[in-house]
Protein backbone atom coordinates (compact mmCIF):
# COMPACT_ATOMS: atom_id res chain seq x y z
CA UNK A 1 0.00 0.00 0.00
CA UNK A 2 1.22 3.46 -0.87
CA UNK A 3 1.06 5.96 1.97
CA UNK A 4 0.10 8.97 -0.17
CA UNK A 5 -1.38 8.94 -3.66
CA UNK A 6 -1.80 12.19 -5.55
CA UNK A 7 -4.93 12.64 -7.65
CA UNK A 8 -5.11 15.21 -10.44
CA UNK A 9 -8.74 15.90 -11.31
CA UNK A 10 -8.88 16.51 -15.05
CA UNK A 11 -12.06 14.69 -16.02
CA UNK A 12 -14.40 17.67 -16.11
CA UNK A 13 -16.16 18.80 -19.25
CA UNK A 14 -14.72 22.36 -19.22
CA UNK A 15 -17.97 23.66 -20.72
CA UNK A 16 -17.39 27.28 -19.72
CA UNK A 17 -13.79 27.15 -20.96
CA UNK A 18 -14.74 25.61 -24.31
CA UNK A 19 -11.92 23.04 -24.44
CA UNK A 20 -10.14 20.83 -21.88
CA UNK A 21 -8.60 23.12 -19.25
CA UNK A 22 -6.02 20.44 -18.48
CA UNK A 23 -4.39 21.21 -21.85
CA UNK A 24 -4.29 25.01 -21.41
CA UNK A 25 -0.78 26.27 -20.71
CA UNK A 26 1.00 28.62 -18.34
CA UNK A 27 4.58 29.45 -19.29
CA UNK A 28 4.45 26.65 -21.89
CA UNK A 29 3.44 23.95 -19.39
CA UNK A 30 0.00 22.29 -19.52
CA UNK A 31 -2.15 22.98 -16.46
CA UNK A 32 -2.40 19.25 -15.74
CA UNK A 33 1.39 18.97 -15.52
CA UNK A 34 1.57 21.99 -13.18
CA UNK A 35 -0.69 20.08 -10.79
CA UNK A 36 1.43 16.94 -11.19
CA UNK A 37 4.57 18.91 -10.33
CA UNK A 38 2.90 20.37 -7.23
CA UNK A 39 1.97 16.88 -5.99
CA UNK A 40 5.16 14.99 -6.80
CA UNK A 41 7.12 16.50 -3.90
CA UNK A 42 4.81 14.72 -1.44
CA UNK A 43 2.94 11.90 -3.17
CA UNK A 44 4.38 8.40 -3.56
CA UNK A 45 2.45 8.01 -6.82
CA UNK A 46 0.27 10.32 -8.92
CA UNK A 47 -2.82 9.33 -10.89
CA UNK A 48 -4.67 11.65 -13.27
CA UNK A 49 -8.42 11.27 -13.75
CA UNK A 50 -8.98 12.35 -17.34
CA UNK A 51 -11.32 12.44 -20.30
CA UNK A 52 -10.21 10.54 -23.46
CA UNK A 53 -9.41 13.73 -25.42
CA UNK A 54 -6.79 14.71 -22.83
CA UNK A 55 -4.86 11.50 -23.49
CA UNK A 56 -4.46 12.38 -27.16
CA UNK A 57 -3.66 16.05 -26.51
CA UNK A 58 -1.02 15.57 -23.83
CA UNK A 59 2.03 13.47 -24.76
CA UNK A 60 3.50 14.05 -21.26
CA UNK A 61 0.71 11.85 -19.89
CA UNK A 62 2.56 8.74 -21.04
CA UNK A 63 4.73 9.05 -17.90
CA UNK A 64 1.81 9.24 -15.46
CA UNK A 65 -0.78 6.62 -14.56
CA UNK A 66 -4.22 7.80 -15.59
CA UNK A 67 -7.77 6.55 -15.39
CA UNK A 68 -11.28 7.52 -16.45
CA UNK A 69 -14.21 7.88 -14.06
CA UNK A 70 -15.88 4.57 -13.22
CA UNK A 71 -18.70 4.13 -15.76
CA UNK A 72 -21.37 4.08 -13.07
CA UNK A 73 -20.29 7.55 -11.87
CA UNK A 74 -19.17 9.10 -15.16
CA UNK A 75 -20.07 12.78 -15.27
CA UNK A 76 -20.69 12.95 -11.52
CA UNK A 77 -18.02 15.58 -10.83
CA UNK A 78 -14.98 15.65 -8.55
CA UNK A 79 -16.30 13.14 -6.03
CA UNK A 80 -16.51 10.58 -8.84
CA UNK A 81 -12.88 11.21 -9.75
CA UNK A 82 -11.71 10.92 -6.16
CA UNK A 83 -13.74 7.76 -5.60
CA UNK A 84 -12.49 6.21 -8.85
CA UNK A 85 -8.86 6.52 -7.75
CA UNK A 86 -9.67 5.37 -4.21
CA UNK A 87 -11.32 2.24 -5.62
CA UNK A 88 -8.41 1.43 -7.96
CA UNK A 89 -5.36 2.49 -5.91
CA UNK A 90 -4.96 1.52 -2.28
CA UNK A 91 -3.46 4.23 -0.08
CA UNK A 92 -3.85 5.65 3.39
CA UNK A 93 -4.12 9.25 2.15
CA UNK A 94 -5.05 10.86 -1.16
CA UNK A 95 -3.86 14.36 -2.03
CA UNK A 96 -6.21 15.93 -4.53
CA UNK A 97 -5.29 18.69 -7.00
CA UNK A 98 -7.55 20.24 -9.63
CA UNK A 99 -6.17 20.74 -13.12
CA UNK A 100 -7.36 24.34 -13.39
CA UNK A 101 -5.26 26.07 -10.71
CA UNK A 102 -2.16 27.05 -12.70
CA UNK A 103 -0.46 28.80 -9.78
CA UNK A 104 -0.63 25.86 -7.37
CA UNK A 105 2.71 24.85 -5.91
CA UNK A 106 4.25 22.03 -3.91
CA UNK A 107 4.14 24.18 -0.76
CA UNK A 108 0.36 23.64 -0.59
CA UNK A 109 0.68 19.87 -0.39
CA UNK A 110 3.76 19.97 1.81
CA UNK A 111 1.82 22.02 4.34
CA UNK A 112 -1.24 19.72 4.15
CA UNK A 113 0.99 16.65 4.54
CA UNK A 114 2.13 18.02 7.89
CA UNK A 115 -1.35 17.20 9.24
CA UNK A 116 -1.72 13.65 7.92
CA UNK A 117 -0.75 12.01 11.22
CA UNK A 118 -3.71 13.55 13.02
CA UNK A 119 -7.14 12.03 13.76
CA UNK A 120 -8.77 13.92 10.88
CA UNK A 121 -10.31 12.36 7.76
CA UNK A 122 -9.56 15.35 5.55
CA UNK A 123 -7.14 18.27 5.57
CA UNK A 124 -8.52 21.22 3.62
CA UNK A 125 -7.01 24.64 2.86
CA UNK A 126 -8.88 27.77 3.79
CA UNK A 127 -7.87 31.11 2.29
CA UNK A 128 -9.62 34.38 3.05
CA UNK A 129 -12.48 32.44 4.63
CA UNK A 130 -13.03 30.27 1.55
CA UNK A 131 -12.45 26.51 1.66
CA UNK A 132 -10.53 24.82 -1.15
CA UNK A 133 -11.76 21.20 -1.00
CA UNK A 134 -10.39 20.28 -4.43
CA UNK A 135 -6.80 21.00 -3.34
CA UNK A 136 -6.93 18.89 -0.21
CA UNK A 137 -6.08 15.59 1.49
CA UNK A 138 -8.60 12.80 2.07
CA UNK A 139 -8.08 9.70 4.21
CA UNK A 140 -9.13 6.28 2.89
CA UNK A 141 -11.87 6.28 5.58
CA UNK A 142 -13.77 8.82 3.45
CA UNK A 143 -14.21 6.31 0.59
CA UNK A 144 -17.43 4.84 2.03
CA UNK A 145 -18.90 8.29 2.64
CA UNK A 146 -18.04 9.39 -0.89
CA UNK A 147 -19.61 6.25 -2.35
CA UNK A 148 -22.78 6.85 -0.32
CA UNK A 149 -22.99 10.45 -1.56
CA UNK A 150 -22.50 9.35 -5.17
CA UNK A 151 -25.24 6.74 -4.80
CA UNK A 152 -27.57 9.43 -3.44
CA UNK A 153 -26.53 11.76 -6.29
CA UNK A 154 -25.26 14.27 -3.71
CA UNK A 155 -22.28 15.46 -5.70
CA UNK A 156 -21.08 18.44 -3.68
CA UNK A 157 -17.66 18.15 -2.06
CA UNK A 158 -18.96 20.48 0.66
CA UNK A 159 -21.60 17.86 1.45
CA UNK A 160 -18.73 15.43 2.05
CA UNK A 161 -16.95 17.89 4.35
CA UNK A 162 -20.10 18.16 6.43
CA UNK A 163 -20.02 14.41 7.14
CA UNK A 164 -16.37 13.84 8.05
CA UNK A 165 -13.76 15.17 10.52
CA UNK A 166 -11.94 18.01 8.76
CA UNK A 167 -8.82 19.93 9.71
CA UNK A 168 -8.88 23.34 8.04
CA UNK A 169 -5.44 24.79 7.35
CA UNK A 170 -5.06 28.52 6.81
CA UNK A 171 -3.24 29.82 3.74
CA UNK A 172 -2.56 33.49 3.04
CA UNK A 173 -1.72 33.35 -0.67
CA UNK A 174 -5.00 33.30 -2.58
CA UNK A 175 -3.15 33.12 -5.91
CA UNK A 176 -2.10 29.50 -5.20
CA UNK A 177 -5.76 28.50 -5.54
CA UNK A 178 -6.72 30.81 -8.42
CA UNK A 179 -9.19 28.82 -10.50
CA UNK A 180 -9.50 29.22 -14.28
CA UNK A 181 -13.05 28.60 -15.50
CA UNK A 182 -13.42 30.71 -18.64
CA UNK A 183 -11.28 32.08 -21.45
CA UNK A 184 -11.68 35.50 -19.78
CA UNK A 185 -10.14 34.07 -16.59
CA UNK A 186 -7.33 32.67 -18.72
CA UNK A 187 -6.62 36.05 -20.32
CA UNK A 188 -6.75 37.77 -16.92
CA UNK A 189 -4.35 35.33 -15.26
CA UNK A 190 -1.81 35.84 -18.07
CA UNK A 191 -1.35 39.38 -16.71
CA UNK A 192 0.08 38.02 -13.42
Amino acid sequence: MKNIIGIVLAGGQSKRFGEPKALAKRNGKPFLMISVDALKEVADEIVAVIRPEIKTGLPELQNIPYTYDLKIYKGHGPLAGIYTVMSKYNSEWYLVAPCDTPFIKAVVFQKLAGYLNTPYEAVVPIVNGKTEPLAAAYHQKTKKVIKSLLEQKKLSVKELLGQIKVKYVKFDDEKLFLNINTKEDYETFNQY
